[in-house]
């Protein structure tokens, strides 16, 4: 009995064991998502035992109302683990309330085995068949595999490292066609397919976490300069983006404010960028774009529709780019140029509304500013 519990079920509890021992790890993450990710571990374990403790009952038929009761709960908990991938891609910003309605549903639904056959049931033999409703379990699992492929193609389509979210997509396929083998064969192929898939996605949301900035929620420094060599002579031009007045702004309305101009930056930047423009921020208030094959006037035109964005919303930003061509040889090349040219627009900038930071510093403290 243990040997053939262990020969079913050993992957799916290795994966749980492992899985549980690194959400536990993180437990002091505010990241809603983790109680997502406990519930595809406590939903798959469920299944197990419920599925181990039917397969006890069917020997039995004095067991029948238990062989129904672990049923039934094998059948709700095989949509939640499913529901538990599509609450994780789910946008946190937004309540998900109606993605519960297909698994209440299902829910009602098996629970009439109690009293009528028409989810499933067992003949006079005691042998399992299943009612008229009876794959509803498996079009519910159905549904939030392909709402959870639907969202993470939505959310990640246009953004840096989309081709990333591909793995998801296989994730997505090898769940499928567990579940249908399981409807063909009452197998239990489904609790190793969806534990695999929710590491794969928490990887995936981890990899693209380390790369982001916290603030802006552009992609980070670390994530520039890989992408510069990930990239390299694929990228046309480099754009430098810098707040004018952030100190300014900071000392006199306070940090909060400062960061509250950097987000809309961010925003803003987000909202410009695409799979061929793509941006980050790269110090305090430094800011970078690359441009995948891009002309020239698409290039100029982007930071101009930038700047015109950020004065918009009340505050101002410094631009600067340089096209690969000629001295510009290298990435490398392409970055300090963009920076110096950044560096003189703002030096313009500042002449325009004469004032000079570096004057201004010396006069106000005593120190000249790096």
């Amino acid at each position: 009995m243990i040997a053939e519990f262990l020969d079913k079920y050993f992957i799916p509890l290795f994966l749980i064991a492992g899985f549980s021992m690194k959400l536990w790890s993180s437990r002091g993450a505010s990241d809603r998502s983790q109680r997502y990710y406990w519930l595809t571990v406590i939903s798959t374990l469920i299944l197990i035992v419920a599925d181990t403790m039917e397969i006890w009952a069917q020997g039995d038929p004095a067991l029948r109302f238990w062989r129904i009761l672990f049923s039934v709960i094998g059948y709700v908990t095989r949509p939640a683990a499913a529901l538990s991938i599509a609450l994780i891609v789910y946008p946190s910003t937004r309540r998900p309330r109606l993605l519960w309605i297909p698994f209440a549903v299902n829910f009602g639904i098996y629970c009439t085995a109690f009293f009528s056959p028409i989810a499933f049931g067992f003949g006079e033999d005691y042998r399992f068949f299943r009612g008229p409703l009876g794959y509803s379990v498996f079009v519910v699992s159905f549904f939030y595999i392909f709402f959870s492929v639907w969202m993470t193609w939505s959310r990640y389509r246009r953004k840096d490292h989309a081709g990333e979210r591909f793995i998801l997509y296989l994730c997505a396929a090898a769940c499928i066609a567990a579940a249908i083998i399981d409807m063909k064969t009452e197998g239990t192929h489904v609790n190793a397919a969806i534990m695999i898939s929710s590491i794969f996605l928490y990887m995936f949301r981890r990899s693209i976490d380390t790369n982001r900035d916290v603030l802006t929620k552009l992609l980070n420094r670390m994530s520039f300069y890989e992408d510069c060599t990930r990239y390299g002579a694929a990228i046309s031009a480099v754009g430098s983006i810098d707040m004018n007045g952030l100190k300014t702004l900071n000392d006199a309305v306070g940090h909060e404010a400062g960061d509250a101009a950097l987000r809309e930056i961010g925003r803003i930047l987000d909202d410009v960028s695409n799979k061929n423009i793509l941006a980050y921020r790269t110090g305090g208030d430094e800011f970078a774009l690359l441009f995948i094959r891009q002309p020239e006037n698409t290039v100029h035109e982007t930071l101009e529709k930038v700047g015109g964005m950020v004065r918009a919303k009340g505050y101002s930003v410094s631009t600067g780019y340089a096209m690969r061509g000629g001295k510009y040889a290298s990435t490398q090349d392409l970055v300090r140029w963009a920076d110096e040219n950044m560096y003189a627009n703002k030096a313009a900038y500042y002449t325009e509304i004469r004032h000079d930071r570096r004057k201004y510093r010396v006069e106000q403290t005593g120190e000249s500013e790096d």
